[in-house]
């Protein structure tokens, strides 16, 4: 929510309660957010304008969420960081504050499943607190709100939260928390599995990730990512002949100056690819991780998978730009 600090908003909610004069409300009862107000006979509006004002433009911003602010909400109400490099710093193992750079302690350490399930767990049960108590403060001073999104919100923490047991479940959506535009309900949209030890896929020592991302304009595309004996990052991208490598190294370039940390990429191109126009096609993302699963290799997972979402994205905007164009023309 672009405009809305939902942490500032009900904190504050409950002090403006606190501060009415005892003689206006009779009875006012605060339990843990939840609002009950008896034999009242000053209209709200009086007694709270600054709240009611309040509460009517986050109904607005709340009306208006698309999915990415949806998920960026439940980020908020789960009280998880912002970004997905600073969640990661939260649940590693071994890592060291030194002056090494975020990228090399990362690199360095290793996921702890342990924590992560329960941040995932309390998490979502302070989510639904919060969840409650916004939905209390509209309701108990009589702001009608009828909003879906909401309801997706609780259905949202629940899937985080019910997870708590799978490590592999726990992984897929706390990385759905960070690309906010794949929705944690869609099965088909995700899917993400974590090898296992002494079997084909690899063992504690390597450190790799493979992903297959279908895009809508490119076909499909393959990278591996491992982890190299110079403590850097080698990328293996294989695309159709349409993919603009150019701009994707470019965006992974930036990734590699953010962190500080050297990224070697090799791209090959393979068939080409026809899109047809009758053709529906949707993004779609397939992982298969190191059973060591390193923190840093699913960072820039993230960032890869940011990046070609990007390049298609803008690639679908200048089709809709085109047609436009030649709509007008004809």
């Amino acid at each position: 929510m672009s405009n809305i600090n939902l942490n500032q908003f009900l904190n504050n909610f409950p002090n403006g309660y606190n501060q009415v004069n005892s003689s206006n409300v009779n009875n006012t009862l605060l339990n843990q957010g939840s609002f009950i107000i008896q034999e009242q006979s000053t209209p709200l509006e009086v007694l709270f304008p600054k709240y009611i004002t309040q509460l009517a433009n986050t109904t607005n911003e709340l009306v208006k969420m698309n999915q990415e602010q949806t998920v960026n909400m439940l980020k908020e109400l789960l009280n998880f960081p912002k970004n997905f490099e600073q969640l990661l710093s939260q649940i590693v193992d071994n890592i060291q504050q030194d002056n090494k750079s975020l990228a090399f302690l990362l690199l360095s350490s290793s996921l702890n499943f342990a924590s992560l399930a329960k941040m995932l767990q309390t998490g979502s049960k302070e989510a639904m607190t919060n969840l409650y108590r916004l939905l209390a403060g509209f309701n108990q001073i009589g702001v009608s709100l009828k909003n879906e999104q909401l309801n997706e919100l609780s259905k949202l923490i629940s899937i985080v939260g019910a997870m708590t047991s799978n490590d592999t479940q726990n992984v897929k959506n706390t990385m759905l928390l960070y690309l906010p535009w794949l929705p944690l309900t869609d099965p088909d949209a995700f899917k993400l599995e974590i090898g296992e030890k002494g079997s084909d896929a690899g063992t504690d020592s390597d450190d790799s990730v493979t992903i297959l991302i279908s895009t809508e304009n490119y076909g499909n595309l393959q990278a591996d990512i491992f982890k190299t004996d110079s403590d850097g990052i080698k990328i293996l991208l294989i695309t159709s002949k349409e993919f603009p490598q150019k701009d994707f190294e470019v965006l992974m370039k930036q990734e590699s100056i953010k962190y500080n940390i050297n990224i070697n990429m090799d791209i090959a191109a393979k068939e080409a690819f026809s899109k047809s126009k009758t053709e529906e096609r949707k993004t779609q993302i397939s992982m298969n991780i190191s059973p060591g699963v390193n923190p840093f290799l699913l960072l820039i997972s993230n960032s890869l998978i940011k990046n070609v979402h990007l390049i298609d994205s803008k690639e679908n905007l200048r089709e809709q730009r085109k047609e436009k164009l030649d709509n007008g023309k004809s």
